[in-house]
């Protein structure tokens, strides 16, 4: 699969508020997943299983989803011609394992990492998320957050 300069990952954040109705991110996160102007669209399968278990979970969003309706989400989204799921190629440890030692995070945070990981394993450096400032020690990458008339990085 060969991958454009311009292509762009989402974080699973912007799935969860594309999902979320009562969300004020909703429209903005809804119009990046579906916009296909912009090109590629790439999340991981790590990405999908992160989305799954928070918007399963009542205790993580205001209106959690049954499993059966967040699978028809997933079905969806993946359904759009310009959305891909990037694999966890074989070098994809190893580049988790280089992060790790400069950035020796722990807990939950090792999740973020293995997306860079991914990402930068397959030469994609933009991403679309609302937690940049869990992505900022990584000065390869741009960082936006959704909008829904232009790409607007984050400052």
């Amino acid at each position: 699969m060969a991958i454009d300069s311009d292509s762009c990952f989402a974080d699973a954040n912007v799935l969860i508020y594309a999902a979320v109705e009562d969300d004020p991110r909703n429209a903005a996160s809804k119009a990046l997943l579906k916009d296909s102007s912009r090109g590629a669209l790439y999340i991981s399968s790590q990405i999908v299983t992160e989305f799954y278990s928070v918007i399963t979970n009542p205790k993580r969003v205001s209106v959690s989803y049954s499993p059966r309706e967040a699978v028809k989400f997933t079905e969806v989204l993946l359904g759009y011609i310009h959305v891909f799921v990037l694999p966890i190629s074989l070098d994809v440890p190893g580049r988790l394992l280089a992060l790790l030692k400069t950035n020796p995070v722990r807990g939950p945070h090792v999740f973020d990492l293995q997306i860079v990981a991914t990402m930068l394993a397959h030469g994609v450096t933009k991403l679309f998320t609302y937690n940049a400032t869990d992505f900022k020690p990584f000065t390869e990458l741009e960082l936006f957050e959704p909008a829904c008339v232009e790409l607007l990085p984050v400052a």
